[in-house]
């Protein structure tokens, strides 16, 4: 997701990884602005923004191994390059 998309993030939003066919559904529990000079994880590009979005997953079993692994009791901790919103949160 843009930055653009990830300002409009608000917890209690429906998200999945940006890649990935069968890849899990997750709840976002909140996001943080940061404003330093990066690399983006799955972009490999400097970056001088980002939010850092954490992510309780609500069924690991559908996630692919590689992703599963970052897991920790189905919680998650992602750069926003790294998501895809599903719905935004109910207003």
């Amino acid at each position: 997701m843009n930055l653009k998309e990830a300002k409009k993030l608000q917890p209690g939003a429906l998200v999945r990884m940006s890649w990935g066919f069968m890849s899990a559904q997750g709840l976002v529990l909140n996001k943080v602005y940061v404003k330093e000079r990066h690399t983006a994880k799955s972009l490999s590009q400097e970056k001088e923004e980002r939010y850092d979005v954490h992510v309780q997953w609500l069924d690991v079993d559908r996630m692919a191994p590689w992703d599963r692994k970052k897991t920790h009791g189905g919680l998650g901790h992602y750069q926003s390059w790294e998501l895809m919103v599903v719905s935004h949160a109910p207003k």
